[in-house]
């Protein structure tokens, strides 16, 4: 019958189901990036099945520290094309990754490490949630950096 086609009440109903699968995936997302935040070195350590990123299974995993190794022991678990474009990013970047640096500078590398996720997240989940959230860190990262130089 084409009642039971009621365009205010099918977009309606679609509308719910997507607002439902958001709020589920925010949540989520909230608890993948808080479980990096209160992450401890040993946790930095263990490797999870898959890949956090594109969340492939049964290849070679690798940990990735978020805000390069020499700043911030912070990992999360990749996959070895997904390590590789997230290192590749950090080597390009022209700030300096590997000497010893200010406690901001250290701290707006790992916010820029975080956002590179990501993005990284955004590209390979199709969900540009990821980089609002990525995008939302530049003013942070930023102050930072201009914080540690004075």
């Amino acid at each position: 019958m084409v009642s039971d086609y009621d365009p205010l009440i099918i977009v309606n109903q679609k509308i719910r189901e997507n607002d439902d699968s958001s709020q589920l995936q925010l949540k989520l997302d909230t608890k993948m990036l808080n479980t990096i935040f209160v992450q401890t070195e040993v946790e930095s350590e263990i490797r999870k099945d898959h890949c956090e990123i594109c969340q492939i299974r049964n290849v070679k995993f690798q940990g990735h520290h978020i805000g390069g190794w020499y700043n911030d022991f912070r990992q999360i678990t990749v996959c070895i094309p997904c390590h590789e474009i997230l290192t590749l990013w950090q080597k390009i970047d022209e700030r300096v990754w590997m000497k010893d640096n200010h406690p901001y500078l250290k701290l707006a590398f790992f916010y820029k490490g975080l956002r590179d996720m990501l993005i990284l997240l955004t590209q390979k989940r199709n969900n540009f949630q990821y980089m609002d959230i990525g995008n939302s860190l530049i003013d942070t990262i930023y102050y930072l950096e201009r914080s540690s130089y004075n």
